[in-house]
């Protein structure tokens, strides 16, 4: 009886949701007829697309109900997007997920949908659409289709990144993998060394996970963070790797037991300074002729850096205002440029195009760390000069042919101490921002005041992000470690510090003064202990205008701050006011300089482009020149060229002052500038 029962229920239910087909879009059996048009259309479509969606529509108009349907609508408006016709094929597909919004064929014209919002530029309703979808069930090709729009449409590098792996493990053509990994390494040369970390623990095991792993361990080293980036390369070395990245892992082990760049004491400081570099003559390059490769990206999410890279290139070799005085009548110079569009293999088959040209005696360029990584492997296969414009020094590591002109974090604390020291200050404080780049500072400025007989007398740090700084400036100046009476003490202090402000200055003296003869029991004086001289803050420009009014209000007073290149910017004393008056910090550019040929190259670009000229313009304008240095002096060949650029001393650069180290490392010594009188200005 009770299978009885089940079987009525069951043949009932049946009978009910076919009676229903109209209400769910959905129909569970197909007829003979249906069946053989829908195939017929289909062949249609195979055949000639035109009369296969004109079968499509029949078919549709004839069985507008049946469960193929749907199936022809999504093949319908794939036929109308390849032709262009996006609103017809956007009605097809939200037909689809009005009809039958739980079907396949939804899920289906849903990731169409997403791809057509996302062509329309609303990023958003493309995430939203299709957070519907169910993905497993979707036909791989599909699914490939669904992790890209995703990652296309992610509002974040980190899920960016987490999409392309999943796109990637649904991508079996090995063309093609390579094609995603190397959009991977674009966005991951992108990310912050916290964002690296976040997307590795997202990620577990899976591709590209040891990308992951040594792009942060870079970032580490960058900053000096040594035990970090010891722990980032261990985890590598648990992942599968390629030979590539095999490779780099053993530079990068090279790079860490070494740490050169953040050991070497005093390289800045053994250059001379910007005058006397001026004295010992500008580089003469008005018989330069030849060809100068250049490769950097002009299309991408880099290109404006690109674009600002290419104006001083062009700048040098004279396509706007002769070059350094040239012959109009000298032989031709040519700059064969290419785009790199920020991405490894285009930027590798860019040098590789360039060394077949046997006039090109040298290549300036690319930007990117990932792209310049695989720029001078090709060059150093091909044995053809590469002056990288990177941040990343291990880019020559082995590398005869690869030079790299970036001025280095350890030159700049170490030109900082020299100049505080040189002013007097023997105790150093440290407020630094807890996240790779301020710890990375952080361990090179304190190694700068050691090796040059400072102290470093107190250190806090502050996170990332952070607005109220009261706590951090608290713990600097001994705030931490009292008793419940020096507490009593402080606030009573700090009450008749309130009421003081609140007064006319003339008034306020004699409160001020109440405040002030406030001491501990013992006699010795309440927090803020101000037992230091100079204060390094690393930062940005906007992050000490927030800083400076703070460090002023909590009473620490009548210190110099130190700032790395970070600080600079036209708005500093804006942001800043009159708390950042006699502050020190460097600077890879100045375009305000009064060192006449800096000053030369500021008029020249402003003349040329209407423009500002930036560090790019100027990194670039110096690796330009010393390639035609070297062409001036009748050292066409590479070989001669590569030997000329290791001889480069004491170079007076637009962007510092340089020395070519043995290993193809740029030694420079940045612009010290410091602010008087409400202007920033350079000093000696």
């Amino acid at each position: 009886m009770r299978t009885a029962a089940r079987l009525a229920i069951g043949m009932a239910a049946a009978l009910w949701l076919a009676g229903c087909a109209g209400t769910l879009g959905e129909r569970h059996v197909v007829t003979q007829a249906e069946q053989g048009a829908y195939e017929a259309a289909q062949k249609e479509v195979t055949r000639k697309p035109a009369a296969g969606r004109a079968a499509l529509t029949k078919f549709i108009e004839q069985y507008p109900e049946s469960p193929l349907a749907n199936k022809a609508r999504v093949t319908r408006g794939d036929l109308l997007l390849s032709s262009g016709d996006q609103a017809a094929a956007l009605a097809d597909f939200e037909e689809i997920v009005r009809r039958a919004p739980r079907s396949d064929e939804a899920d289906v014209a849903r990731v169409r949908i997403a791809r057509i919002e996302l062509a329309r530029g609303d990023a958003r309703t493309a995430r939203d659409t299709l957070g519907r979808v169910r993905l497993a069930r979707l036909a791989p090709a599909d699914r490939a289709d669904a992790y890209r729009t995703l990652a296309d449409s992610a509002d974040n590098g980190v899920s960016q990144v987490v999409w392309l792996s999943k796109l990637r493990a649904e991508t079996p053509q090995p063309e093609a993998v390579q094609a995603v990994d190397a959009r991977i390494e674009v966005v991951l040369s992108r990310l912050s060394e916290s964002e690296l970390e976040q997307l590795g623990e997202e990620l577990g095991n899976a591709p590209p996970a040891a990308s992951v792993a040594l792009t942060r361990a870079e970032l580490l080293l960058d900053a000096g963070e040594v035990d970090a980036a010891r722990a980032a390369l261990a985890r590598a070395e648990q992942l599968p790797l390629t030979a590539p990245q095999a490779e780099r892992l053993a530079a990068l082990r090279e790079r860490l037991a070494g740490r050169v760049a953040a050991t070497e004491p005093g390289a800045g400081a053994e250059l001379p300074d910007f005058a006397a570099a001026e004295a010992h003559g500008l580089p003469d390059t008005r018989a330069a002729h030849g060809a100068i490769g250049v490769v950097l990206p002009l299309s991408g999410p880099y290109a404006a850096f690109g674009e600002e890279s290419l104006r001083g290139i062009l700048l040098a070799a004279g396509i706007f205002g002769g070059r350094n005085g040239a012959d109009p009548a000298a032989p031709p110079l040519r700059v064969v440029v290419r785009d790199s569009q920020g991405t490894p293999a285009v930027a590798a088959a860019a040098v590789r195009e360039l060394a077949a040209d046997d006039e090109v005696s040298a290549i300036v360029g690319p930007l990117v760390s990932a792209e310049c990584e695989a720029a001078a492997a090709t060059a150093q296969e091909l044995g053809i000069p590469l002056l990288a414009l990177t941040a990343r020094e291990e880019v020559v590591r082995d590398r005869h042919w690869i030079f790299r002109l970036r001025t280095r974090p350890a030159e700049e604390t170490q030109l900082l101490v020299e100049r505080a020291r040189a002013l007097g200050a023997e105790r150093f404080a440290i407020l630094y921002r807890d996240d790779a780049y301020g710890r990375g500072l952080r361990s090179l400025f304190w190694d700068a005041v050691e090796a040059q007989g400072g102290r470093v007398t107190a250190v806090a740090s502050y996170p990332p992000g952070a607005k109220d700084f009261a706590d951090s400036i608290r713990r600097l100046v001994g705030y931490t470690l009292l008793d419940d009476g020096e507490k009593a003490l402080i606030a009573k202090r700090e009450s008749i510090m309130t009421r003081a402000r609140r007064l006319p200055p003339s008034e306020a003296l004699a409160l001020r003064a109440e405040a002030q003869a406030i001491h501990k029991s013992d006699g010795s004086p309440l927090p803020p202990i101000v037992d230091f001289d100079a204060l390094f803050v690393p930062e940005t420009a906007e992050g000490i205008g927030l800083i400076a009014p703070h460090l002023a209000f909590h009473e620490v007073t009548g210190v110099r701050l130190l700032g790395p290149d970070g600080w600079y910017d036209p708005d500093l004393v804006r942001l800043g006011g009159e708390h950042v008056e006699g502050a020190l910090f460097v600077s890879h550019f100045f375009p305000e300089s009064p060192v006449a040929y800096v000053h030369d190259f500021s008029v020249r670009y402003r003349d040329a482009f209407a423009s500002e000229p930036a560090v790019f313009a100027a990194q670039s304008y110096d690796a330009a020149n010393l390639v035609l240095v070297q062409l001036s002096a009748r050292r066409p060949s590479r070989d001669s060229v590569r030997e000329g650029v290791l001889e480069t001393a004491s170079y007076p650069g637009v962007a510092g002052v340089m020395t070519m180290g043995s290993d193809g490392n740029a030694h420079k010594r940045p612009f010290l500038l410091q602010v008087v009188g409400g202007e920033i200005v350079q000093v000696e």
